[in-house]
């Protein structure tokens, strides 16, 4: 592995926590970091609770600003402080959606 210097999959991608943690912990094994890369959205709450569980998360995680989608989190303020966010602990990933927001911006619906 001495082709590259980071490892990152994208967990929408790449098939979710459990393949993307596989290749952290491979990038591990070859004492390479792992950056996720992320889409956006509600990718940046689920890209945390991946960090979290990685023992090589690198210094410089993707982060593309506040979310346009309404939600509350009891468990953190999910605001940016001294370059760290604190990771959601609630249940789920920690954070809840307004069903309103849902229920207006549906992409989907009932013809």
């Amino acid at each position: 592995m001495d082709g590259l210097d980071i490892v990152q999959p994208d967990h929408y991608y790449f098939g979710g926590m459990i393949r993307s943690l596989k290749v952290a912990r491979m990038g591990h094994a070859m004492a390479k970091k792992c950056i996720p890369h992320l889409s956006g959205g509600f990718g940046f709450i689920y890209m945390l609770h991946l960090v979290s569980a990685m023992p090589n998360a690198g210094a410089h995680i993707e982060f593309k600003g506040y979310t346009n989608i309404p939600l509350e989190c009891k468990t953190s303020s999910l605001r940016l402080k001294d370059g760290k966010i604190k990771v959601p602990t609630g249940p789920g990933i920690g954070v809840d959606i307004d069903p309103d927001y849902i229920k207006k911006h549906a992409v989907v619906k009932d013809v």
